[in-house]
Order: C-alpha cells, then sequence, then structure tokens
C-alpha cells in the first residue's frame, strides 16, 4: 500500500496526430499511452547551486577576444545565468604562458577590480567602442573559426592585464572563475610548475577568488604534442599544484578540480582516470571529464534528435561514477566541460533551435543520474556551439538555458517510467525538480517538469492527479521558415530578445485553464511550473 509520503504524479503521453502511434478517434479506439511516475514525498538527490555554469575557451587569447569580457551587453546575459562558474579553460590552456606585461588596470580603469556597489560594474566599455569591438569580431569570427580547426597549437601569452580582464567580468557577472594551468610545460616528465607560481603570485597579488585546474584532457596529450603523461604522474602534479596553492595565504582555501579527461570511449582512458585518482584524488575538490554527442564536422539534425544519441550519455556517465566510486567514494563529479558536438559545433545546427534537444536532455539526465555541476562550452567564442552568437546576440540554447535557471530548483525528483517504454521509445523525455525558490512564481511544494518531444507529431502530457495551476513555458523556433535551424526562440509564441544592452526582457509563462490538456508541439520544448503539487520533497 503507497505510503501518504509516495505520492505519485502520472504523466499520460499520447499522440495527437497519425505517425508515432496511430489511433482512430471516430472507431473509439483508445490512443497508445506512455504512464510516468514521480516521486514527490522525496528528492532523489540534490545538485550544486551552480549546476548550470559557462565556460570560456582559451582561444580567446590566441583570437584577440577577451576584450569582449568588457562589454556590458556581454556582463548583462552572463549575469543572468549566476549563480555559477565561469570555466577559463579548453586545448588552449595547455599552451598558455604567463608574462607579467602591461600595467594591472586601476580602479579608475576598471572599476569592477574592487566593487563597492552593484553599480560600480555598470560601465566598463563606451557604447561606441564596444559596438565597434563587436563589429570586428563579427567579422573575423569566422576566419578565427577556421584557423581553430586547423589545430593551430602553438604558446601564447596571458598578461597580467588580460587576467584582470578576465576576473573582473566573472567578478561584475556573479560567477566563480576557475583557470586551468598548463600542463604541458613539463621536466623530466615531472611538471614544470615555475610559470604557475608567477601566475599564482599575480593572482594573489591581487586578492583574486578563484579556483584552478591543472591540464585539459590529458588522455589526448600524446596526440597532440607527442607527449604521454601517465595518469599517476599527473595524479603527483596535482599535489604538487595542491602544495603551491597553500603556500599562498589567499589560496588557502581555494578548490581544485580535475582531470579533464575526456569520455570514457576507450578502455585507456578510463585506465588514466583510475590511476590519476588514485594518486591525486585526495586533493581535488571534484572530479571533472568532458562530454560532446557527435563529431561538428559531420553532425546531422537526425542525430541531434535521435533518442538512441541523448540516451549514449547514459553509459558514459556510469562508467565514470563507477570509476569515482571505486577510487575516491564520496567526491562530487562534474561535467567539466560540454556541448552538442566536439570540434568547435556542427554549423546550422549547435547554434540553432535544435541544439536545445540535447542540451536541455544532458541537464536533465546529468542532474538525475548524480552529476553534480555541468559546465557548458561556451559562453562566447568563435565557434558554433556558443551560447551568444558573433554579434553577442543570445541563440535559442541560451534562452533555454536562462529559463531553466529561473524556474528549476536544485533538488532532483525521481521521474520514471510506470510500464514498458516501448511505445514512446524515448521520444518524449521529461524530468522534474522542486521549483526553483526564488522564482517569483514560485508557491511553497512547487515543481517543475520539463519535457522534450522529439518527434514529428504533437503530444499530450496528462496529468492524473487533480492539478489547476500549471504555468507553461513553451519554447519553439523563432522564425518559421527556419523551423529547427533557426537561431532565434519564441516564448508561448513571443519572440525573445533583448530589450536593450543592459536589459533582458522578463521571462512570463502562460497559465493553463483547469483541466486543459498539456501539448507539447512537434518538435518542441517546455517548462511546466505545477504550483500545487504540494509535493512534500519540495516544502
Amino acid at each position: 500500500m503507497t505510503s501518504p509520503l509516495s505520492l505519485l504524479l502520472w504523466l499520460r503521453c499520447s499522440v495527437l496526430a497519425t505517425g508515432f502511434l496511430v489511433f482512430a478517434p471516430d472507431s473509439g479506439t483508445r490512443p497508445e499511452s506512455v504512464q510516468f511516475k514521480a516521486e514527490l514525498a522525496r528528492s532523489l538527490r540534490t545538485v550544486s547551486p551552480q549546476f548550470l555554469s559557462v565556460a570560456l575557451d582559451a582561444s580567446l587569447l590566441r583570437q584577440k577576444g577577451l576584450d569582449l569580457l568588457r562589454s556590458q551587453k556581454l556582463i548583462t546575459l552572463a549575469k543572468a545565468l549566476s549563480p555559477g562558474y565561469l570555466r577559463f579553460g579548453g586545448t588552449g590552456a595547455d599552451f598558455i604562458l604567463f608574462e607579467q606585461n602591461g600595467r594591472p588596470f586601476s580602479s579608475h580603469e576598471n572599476s569592477c577590480m574592487s566593487p563597492k556597489t552593484q553599480d560600480d560594474c555598470l560601465s566598463l566599455l563606451p557604447l561606441k567602442l564596444e559596438n565597434m569591438l563587436v563589429h570586428i569580431w563579427r567579422m573575423q569570427a569566422p576566419h578565427l573559426l577556421k584557423n581553430e580547426f586547423n589545430k593551430d597549437l602553438q604558446n601564447v601569452t596571458i598578461t597580467g592585464e588580460s587576467l584582470d580582464i578576465l576576473y573582473t567580468f566573472a567578478h561584475c557577472s556573479g560567477l566563480h572563475l576557475i583557470f586551468g594551468l598548463n600542463a604541458l610545460l613539463r621536466k623530466d616528465h615531472v611538471w614544470d610548475s615555475s610559470n604557475a607560481q608567477k601566475l599564482l603570485q599575480y593572482c594573489a597579488s591581487r586578492q583574486y577568488n578563484m579556483s584552478w585546474e591543472l591540464g585539459n584532457e590529458p588522455n589526448s596529450f600524446r596526440h597532440k604534442v607527442g607527449i604521454k603523461v601517465p595518469g599517476t604522474q599527473l595524479g603527483k602534479d596535482f599535489q604538487q599544484l595542491y602544495s603551491l596553492l597553500h603556500t599562498f595565504r589567499t589560496f588557502n582555501h581555494t578548490k581544485l578540480y580535475g582531470p579533464d579527461i575526456g569520455q570514457p570511449r576507450r578502455r585507456r582512458i578510463v585506465t588514466m582516470l583510475k590511476g590519476f585518482l588514485q594518486t591525486g584524488g585526495d586533493v581535488l575538490d571534484a572530479v571533472t571529464w568532458h562530454h560532446y554527442y557527435v563529431n561538428g564536422r559531420n553532425a546531422t539534425p537526425e542525430e541531434f534528435l535521435s533518442p538512441k544519441v541523448l540516451d549514449s550519455l547514459v553509459w558514459r556517465i556510469k562508467q565514470i561514477l563507477k570509476v569515482v566510486a571505486k577510487t575516491v567514494p564520496g567526491k562530487k563529479v562534474w561535467l567539466g566541460e560540454t556541448s552538442s558536438a566536439y570540434g568547435g559545433g556542427a554549423p546550422d545546427l549547435s547554434n540553432t533551435f535544435i541544439a536545445g534537444f540535447m542540451w536541455l536532455d544532458k541537464l536533465g539526465l546529468s542532474a538525475k543520474m548524480g552529476i553534480d555541476v555541468v559546465i557548458r562550452q561556451v559562453l562566447v567564442g568563435a565557434a558554433y556551439y556558443q551560447l551568444v552568437d558573433w554579434s553577442l546576440d543570445p541563440l535559442p540554447d541560451y534562452w533555454l538555458s536562462l529559463i531553466y535557471k529561473q524556474l528549476v530548483g536544485t533538488k532532483v525528483l525521481n521521474v520514471s517510467t510506470a510500464d514498458s517504454d516501448k511505445e514512446n521509445e524515448g521520444i518524449l523525455r521529461v524530468y522534474m525538480h522542486c521549483t526553483n525558490p526564488t522564482s517569483e512564481i514560485y508557491r511553497k511544494g512547487a515543481v517543475t517538469m520539463f519535457a522534450l518531444n522529439l518527434s514529428a507529431q504533437d503530444k499530450e502530457i496528462g496529468l492524473f492527479d487533480p492539478f489547476n495551476n500549471i504555468i507553461q513555458f513553451l519554447l519553439q523556433p523563432g522564425d518559421s521558415e527556419e523551423g529547427l535551424h533557426s537561431q532565434s526562440v519564441k516564448l508561448n509564441g513571443q519572440l525573445l530578445k533583448m530589450v536593450d544592452y543592459k536589459t533582458l526582457p522578463v521571462i512570463k509563462g502562460e497559465a493553463l485553464p483547469a483541466g486543459h490538456p498539456i501539448i507539447v508541439p512537434a518538435h518542441a520544448y517546455a517548462f511546466y511550473v505545477v504550483q500545487d503539487a504540494n509535493a512534500p520533497a519540495c516544502l
């Protein structure tokens, strides 16, 4: 017998048009259905308040793109995604050399450095200069992206001034900076920390509150530069970094993350992770790994809508969690870098509406399976998987991230199929959390359900419990002609766009009439805040 604390939420999925499942209303045949149940009595787990975080690729240094971080428009966009982490890393991080050339910003030049009030962060670049920089970036980005694909892996210098710009951007955006140090500086097969020590000395002198990584995808070092670093040695390198950090009072309580290993496609990657954790796992605050679904150079729209492709993440997560549980039990696990397609993303896919299916499903699956933080590659850059375009205008995945941040809380609820899922085959995918308590529409005990309809047919989600207060946030392509390849998005039929360079629109839901069916249109995704759920887990 079900306990009163084991409340069940039953969801019924049925097709409204012929195609995936066929039924004839006139014949009285009931539609095929797929049922889910959600355990509302207790949460499955709780993820970090910074669960959805973002990254900047270190290639921005080579691309002369750091000046973009002085853009008020970009700070406005980044700030709306706080709280979160800002990771500065990627392949280019292992080619960064620090030189303290130039002079640090003064408080007059950059009021964000030591802000006394919130308003101190509001004026970085004159609007005219910002517009000029954005215009130059828009013209250069395609060329820069082509060079990035050519794997131009050459050393690049980061100066104190560049570090100031980077830290200032994170600070003014309400994001915590994680900086990736160069692990390819080696002497007699051991990490040479001399350059890192200079960089740390500079950051400590500026009293920067930031965290650290060492190396990016060390499993590919041999492929990139012909250097093999065993996992056990990398773990010892992290021990060395940990000791170095604690020679600075500023970094006595700093955090250290790693090893930012690639996804476990091959046994040798798993072996490397095991060796690393055995020698260096104890100094980590979280274990980080990377994941991409497909190759950006040959990805297809069908892959972005494939349940099989989306489900491939499940096995990867299980592999990583298993290794961590055996070597460093209880250690947090992060997706330290992730997006839809590797190689800079897939053109006309990773930067369009269709990418949202991969992104939203990854957020749902990761939280449900025990990933504590997911860091999206990238906020801005010469790539296709960025959240804002080369004009610094928000792309669909940005709006999706913004709405997720506003509506989805940290408590994860367990949603599972009640019966066989053979008919659905993962076409309609449903996740649920307690509603973000900071949301303007939050009510005590409310839950936020988000759903993805990968089908070309509309779907209905029926709530068997008599919930009468449901707010819908339905996302569809903003350009009907471009369809899934649209670079804009509509929320409940209204195009989302910035009001001005300092202002984002108010995200408003649409109340569904009591008893009205919940319809997820074909190739759409949506959030539903059930205000009268009274979920014990969310009280």
